[in-house]
């Protein structure tokens, strides 16, 4: 009876048996795959395994005829397998930041070696270089010193005392004539002082005459003429010497050949005599033709005299002059002035007369440095107005 039950008991067929052998299998990985996650994650492959882990604790899979009670029974099993899924994170935070920080180890002492050393030797450079600089600042600046005192010791040999009293007093008499004459314009007395001091400076031989030109309006026509007089005198009074006069307007009637030769003849023999300085008044007022004698006396490579001074003054014929007038206006007002004067186009060829070509050639050589004078309230009672 017994054996018949046996024996009439259906037996599993070959499906149901290769259903249990594929879950007895999946059993035996999954307890092995869960005892490798108990005991820690290998350091040969662990981001491989941490992955595959993740994976297969997350995949759902079916529940199975036979064999779920193992299934189950296997996962109750295993220690902590939820703590995969929880620590998986941990594990990849501390594992890159690991990784990072190792990496970083590696690359600040190398970045700080490239850093460091140009930093090392930066300084070095520099503080060499600048002493370099220093001690040639040093070097130039005692070389200039050296020269500096060298130059005055000669100076000062070359320079006698006498030359010193004569600018001394020049400058004496400029500043007495700058209170005597307060309407003038400031540039016009630093202009002029400066340019004569030079002239005083005998220091180096001269290569030309100085020439002067004062200009003034019809309402200053008496200050033009005492100023310039008195600028003449002190400074040949400065070189203890006197002064030339010559009044244009004086021959303004007579024949220019006359003229020319009368002034030729004043001039030459005044400078010989050993006087410095000549003052023309009224040189707008000479013949035309005997202007060109004054290409002998100003000329700039081959004047007849080259250590004196020459002081020319034009009256303009308009009544005023404006005082905010700039010195070039000035200037082309008396280069005008003199153009219309001395040229004729009736006979401008001839030797009596001033064509356009000389008389630019002229005013080349008197229009060195051209200064207005203003008219004064009270004239200086020295007889300043009278003529030799």
């Amino acid at each position: 009876m017994q054996t018949r039950q046996r024996t009439g008991a259906k037996q599993p067929g070959p499906e149901t048996r290769r259903r249990d052998a594929e879950a007895s299998e999946n059993d035996g990985e999954e307890e092995e795959e869960d005892e490798e996650d108990a005991d820690g994650y290998s350091d040969d492959n662990e981001s491989e395994n941490d992955g595959e882990n993740y994976k297969k604790t997350n995949v759902y899979q079916p529940p199975r005829d036979n064999g779920s009670d193992v299934l189950q029974s296997s996962l109750l099993l295993s220690k902590d397998p939820p703590t995969v899924v929880q620590k998986q994170p941990v594990f990849n935070q501390k594992t890159t930041f690991r990784k990072s920080n190792e990496a970083e180890s590696q690359v600040q002492p190398n970045t700080l070696k490239k850093h460091s050393q140009p930093a090392a030797k930066k300084p070095v450079g520099q503080s060499s270089a600048g002493w370099f600089r220093m001690c040639i600042l040093v070097l130039a600046v005692a070389s200039v010193t050296v020269v500096w005192h060298v130059w005055k010791n000669q100076s000062s040999k070359t320079l006698p005392r006498e030359e010193i009293k004569v600018v001394q007093a020049f400058e004496t008499q400029m500043k007495k004539l700058r209170n005597v004459y307060p309407n003038q314009d400031p540039r016009l007395w630093e202009r002029i002082q400066m340019f004569l001091v030079k002239r005083l400076n005998t220091t180096h031989p001269h290569s030309q005459p100085a020439i002067l030109l004062l200009t003034a309006a019809q309402e200053a026509e008496k200050s033009l003429k005492c100023l310039s007089n008195q600028i003449a005198e002190a400074y040949s009074s400065s070189l203890s010497a006197a002064t030339i006069k010559i009044d244009g307007a004086g021959k303004a009637t007579l024949d220019s050949d006359v003229v020319k030769l009368e002034v030729d003849n004043k001039l030459s023999s005044g400078f010989k005599e050993g006087k410095k300085a000549a003052v023309v008044h009224r040189f707008e007022s000479l013949p035309a033709g005997s202007t060109l004698i004054f290409y002998k006396y100003c000329d700039h490579e081959n004047a007849a005299f080259k250590d004196v001074t020459l002081l020319l003054t034009v009256l303009l014929d308009e009544k005023s002059l404006r005082k905010n007038l700039r010195l070039l206006d000035v200037e082309e007002k008396v280069r005008d002035f003199l153009w219309a004067k001395f040229t004729n186009s009736d006979t401008p060829s001839s030797y009596n007369h001033m064509d356009t070509d000389k008389l630019s050639g002229l005013w080349s050589r008197i229009s060195h440095l051209v200064l207005p004078v203003w008219p004064e309230n009270a004239l200086p009672k020295e007889g300043c107005l009278q003529m030799d």
